[in-house]
């Protein structure tokens, strides 16, 4: 007699096991006898055994488990574009851009995504009108295909801004205004917009802000938000604004990153995107100063070039050491107003309530700013 295989003798034993089960069970219940307690009796015995399918079902979830505790990484790329903004975020195959530098830096951005692997965006974010952030936009959105683009609620008469929109109409791209407390997914991770929930006069109020998550970790990006779009996002109870990343606001400005602010988002490290001795003075000594007392590692574009950190849903990683720098590259004497024509000490209050683009470092002396027409400061006496 031939030997049944190993396939068929394993069927053959279930089906005999069965048979009996049923046959003790039906015995039991045509009698009318109870059967002494034995914890189980036999047709629970039965039900209890897993299925090889059952068995089989459950290797793949515990799999699928664990794959979803190890395998997801996020990587936050703070592209050096000089004196700008630009970041790159991926995610499971998915892929997000937050601005793109100035006009002459689309092609490097462009570049630096082909070599990272991207070929499409699900998301672009041009935080507001300026031109060091959405100047080189219209490169991406012509170079790649995009299926969300956001840009706020406001408008720019720069020919920078009116590249955007001129790219978008030709690719028939329309414009997403994101809502405050709007959540969107981005492979493995997700991101909610928490400002502007408001129209603001200054421009750099209005910038798109951001709160990405991953696992337990997550990322804060403030665009130029300034100490008036913090105050009213401080006021707001129902956004979550606590981040271990916080991507500093206007270049490490000290119109930004107030101490209430700093206070709220609790992180444990920062990054300043600007550029090498910008004519601003960014990131300002003050702001430095702070991050530091607040215990706060900080990484610098004008320092380290594009800095990466990595998330894994529990640590986050970084690509170099955080700076030691507690001072901008170049510390100017005086601050001129291009609008006002006056000048300034840099630690006038003047000068951070002055608008970034009247804003201009110099090194000449008080005499000679003088003899250009410029006049000092009636609150500080420069």
């Amino acid at each position: 007699m031939r030997k049944l295989n190993h396939k068929k003798q394993t069927v053959l034993a279930w089906l005999l096991l069965l048979i009996l089960s049923f046959a003790i069970y039906g015995t039991a219940s045509r009698s009318g006898k109870a059967e002494p307690d034995a914890g189980l009796d036999m047709q629970e015995a039965v039900d209890t055994l897993p299925s090889p399918a059952a068995e089989c079902e459950t290797v793949v979830q515990e799999a699928d488990q664990e794959k979803q505790e190890t395998d997801s990484q996020l990587q936050v790329h703070f592209i050096d574009v000089g004196q700008g903004d630009s970041t790159l975020i991926v995610c499971d195959g998915h892929a997000m851009l937050i601005d793109a530098g100035d006009n002459s830096k689309g092609a490097a951005v462009q570049l630096y995504l082909y070599k990272k692997g991207i070929a499409r965006l699900d998301y672009v974010i041009g935080t507001h009108p300026d031109a060091d952030h959405i100047g080189g936009l219209d490169v991406i959105l012509t170079k790649f295909p995009c299926d969300t683009i956001m840009l706020p609620d406001c408008s720019s008469d720069t020919s920078a801004y009116q590249d955007v929109i001129d790219c978008m109409d030709y690719w028939g791209y329309l414009k997403t205004i994101p809502q405050v407390g709007k959540s969107f997914a981005l492979g493995d991770s997700a991101f909610t917009i928490v400002s502007p929930g408001q129209s603001y006069e200054e421009v750099n109020d209005n910038s798109i802000c951001i709160r990405l998550t991953h696992g337990k970790n997550s990322f804060l990006f403030m665009g130029d938000a300034q100490e008036t779009a913090e105050t009213v996002l401080l006021n707001n109870n129902g956004i979550d604004i606590k981040a271990d990343v916080l991507k500093a606001a206007h270049h490490g400005s000290s119109s930004s990153t107030s101490e209430n602010f700093l206070q709220a988002v609790s992180p444990r490290y920062a990054v300043i995107s600007c550029g090498t001795e910008n004519d601003y003075g960014h990131p300002h000594t003050e702001i430095l100063e702070r991050l530091k007392a607040a215990g706060v590692k900080v990484f610098r574009t004008d320092e380290q070039g594009s800095i990466v950190a990595t998330s894994d849903g529990t640590k986050i990683t970084f690509n170099c050491e955080p700076s030691k720098s507690l001072q901008a590259d170049i510390a100017y004497q005086y601050i001129l107003n291009t609008n006002s024509w006056k000048f300034h000490n840099p630690d006038c209050e003047s000068v951070s309530d002055m608008k970034e683009k009247n804003k201009l470092g110099c090194d000449l002396t008080r005499d000679e700013i003088i003899s250009l027409g410029y006049k000092p400061c009636g609150n500080c006496h420069p």
